[in-house]
């Protein structure tokens, strides 16, 4: 019996840290639940196939974990609207590159640096909001954030000068960014590990494709009412929201410690709309709370596919948007409205392709590595998916060739290789986030923050080069060399397949400490 014991406090050590000796379960006896309640010990909370749930949820109802299916799909949709909705809005001008340019005698790759100063400010801003989060609550950085990029949305709307324009950008990446920096954390404060990842793919996939959609909509919008209502329309669209989530999204922000609960009352679903309630009370915001995303960086399992998915990311997205009004315009002389649904619907396309290969399948590939390896469960077999991920570089590769040779190939090509660009990247995507926060659950925050980061700040470089190197040495090899960049960051990620497990376990990759009681 005392065996027993020690095995289900294993198990429970699980919510906080990988480690292949504390996920040694023997499932049967689990199953049977042979726990002495006469020593305080509650039985093994188990999933539909017989395994124990990791993490074990509370008996508590206002636990996230415990809520019912609908609520919490309901609460995931609006996350990952609002994570959708921020890149959507700051890249909606994208297919206005050249009426913008007129408008203020600059240009067309000038006019794409509003596009880099967002996505700077996207990047850096969550290094800021995301501490709030984990001390004061996610619902209310939610709020604020949404709040922050609609006003600064409609201010650029009204914007007669390109520094005022400017100016707008860089607070509305700060608000805007930071529902995709927390938005995943969200996600693991909502859904046990075995079937993270095909909800963290639903949100990857819209935080994806905020942009993608942007083109669609901004195309018809800058042809049809002006370059200012592709500021003014996404603004009014996100202060309707906004007003939306003050009565519909709820605090998920829980805290696991017993003296916690202990001291807590269960809150009602009105309670966690409260501001009062939302945050952890036994928490104080400390100065070097600010410094915890980098503290992250220490870690392989966060630095090799962080810089795996910011290539992804930045070639296999960011780049199209940053490159394509200029191009298509010159090469196949496309208006506004046909740029925009050439940056679009092949992305679009792609990546919904990409995430019905992927977050479903991620989880799988978990349950049948438990299922031979004595119910433990690894986020490593989640990698196994970088092996269809490999057609993002395929896809860049093939977009560059036709643009090369656009008087012979018809824009047709462009837009497949794009698309088989983005299949790839949206596996990429729910591959690197579903892992990264697997391997460290408790500081999903900070995960979410650095990937963040990690893609922001390497993206907002591309206007900068991408251009000006196709000019000099043909699209088809300033293409083909940034392929081949991310194919060198994904080869540490098939290292890091078979070699992940042994460098979690070792003493110089210790877990963080902070964060686990959430």
């Amino acid at each position: 019996m005392g065996s027993l014991q020690n095995k289900a406090e294993v198990l429970h050590m699980e919510q906080d840290k990988w480690s292949s000796e504390e996920a040694a379960v023997d499932i049967a006896e689990a199953k049977r639940g042979e726990i002495d309640e006469r020593e305080g010990h509650a039985a093994l909370k188990l999933d539909k196939r017989g395994l124990p749930l990791v993490p074990q949820p509370t008996d508590r109802k206002d636990d996230p974990l415990n809520w019912s299916p609908w609520l919490k799909f309901f609460i995931l949709l609006q996350v990952s609207f609002l994570a959708f909705l921020g890149p959507m809005a700051g890249a909606i001008v994208n297919p206005a590159f050249v009426p913008l340019s007129k408008q203020f005698h600059i240009t067309v790759v000038q006019a794409s640096y509003e596009l880099t100063v967002y996505i700077v400010a996207a990047g850096v801003g969550p290094l800021l909001t995301v501490p709030l989060a984990n001390v004061y609550g996610r619902r209310p950085v939610y709020l604020f954030g949404n709040l922050l990029a609609a006003v600064t949305n409609i201010a650029a709307g009204y914007c007669d000068t390109w520094a005022g324009i400017m100016v707008t950008r860089v607070f509305n990446g700060i608000g805007a960014g930071s529902p995709g920096a927390i938005g995943a954390a969200t996600v693991c404060d909502m859904y046990f590990l075995h079937e993270r990842g095909f909800y963290m793919g639903i949100f990857t996939f819209l935080l994806t494709n905020g942009p993608h959609a942007a083109s669609l909509f901004g195309g018809f919008i800058a042809q049809s009412l002006g370059w200012r209502w592709c500021f003014l329309i996404p603004g009014y669209v996100q202060l309707g929201v906004f007003v939306f989530t003050i009565f519909c999204l709820p605090e998920t922000l829980f805290s696991r410690r017993p003296t916690t609960l202990a001291n807590r009352r269960e809150h009602s679903f009105m309670d966690l709309l409260l501001f009062r309630h939302s945050g952890l009370q036994d928490r104080k915001l400390r100065f070097g709370d600010f410094f915890r995303p980098f503290y992250m960086l220490r870690y392989l399992p966060i630095v090799i596919p962080g810089f795996y998915y910011m290539t992804a990311f930045g070639f296999g997205s960011v780049m199209f948007a940053a490159t394509g009004s200029s191009l298509f315009r010159s090469l196949y002389h496309f208006d506004v409205a046909q740029t925009g649904m050439l940056l679009s619907i092949p992305l679009l396309i792609g990546c919904l392709l990409g995430e019905m290969s992927a977050g479903w399948l991620t989880d799988y590939m978990v349950y049948r590595y438990a299922k031979h390896h004595g119910g433990r469960r690894e986020p490593e077999p989640r990698i196994n998916m970088v092996a269809l991920a490999v057609l993002c570089p395929i896809g860049i590769i093939i977009d560059g060739i036709c643009l090369s040779h656009f008087k012979t190939v018809s824009w047709v090509g462009a837009a497949f290789g794009m698309g088989i660009a983005n299949f790839g990247l949206q596996i990429a995507t729910t591959v690197t986030y579903s892992y990264c926060t697997d391997c460290y659950k408790p500081q999903s925050s900070e995960i979410s923050c650095i990937l963040n980061v990690f893609r922001n700040v390497f993206s907002m470089t591309i206007s900068f080069y991408a251009i000006p190197l196709g000019d000099k040495i043909q699209y088809q090899y300033a293409w083909l060399t940034f392929a081949l960049i991310h194919v060198v960051f994904l080869i540490p990620m098939v290292v890091l397949r078979f070699k992940g497990i042994q460098w979690r376990n070792s003493s110089w990759q210790k877990p963080p400490t902070f964060h686990n009681d959430i």
